[in-house]
């Protein structure tokens, strides 16, 4: 999950704006305004593969992540 977050981060995502995307091995598989769904379409693509749900939001976002010492 952590490799997952650190891609999304960094990934343009923009073209996907405002929607659900459901990744897996750090790829977009499915996007749509329904979460249910973008998830479903990846399971059945993907059958076995753990599946990460993110919702991309509109504009701009900082993402900060903290980092232990």
């Amino acid at each position: 999950m952590d490799e997952t977050f650190d891609w999304f981060t960094k990934a343009d995502l923009s073209k996907y704006e405002d929607r659900y995307v459901s990744i897996v091995d750090r790829k977009v598989v499915s996007a749509n305004e329904d979460p249910e769904k973008a998830y479903e379409i990846a399971k059945e693509k993907c059958p076995g593969k753990e599946v990460v749900l993110w919702k991309v939001p509109p504009g701009e976002t900082f993402i900060f992540q903290l980092k232990e010492k």
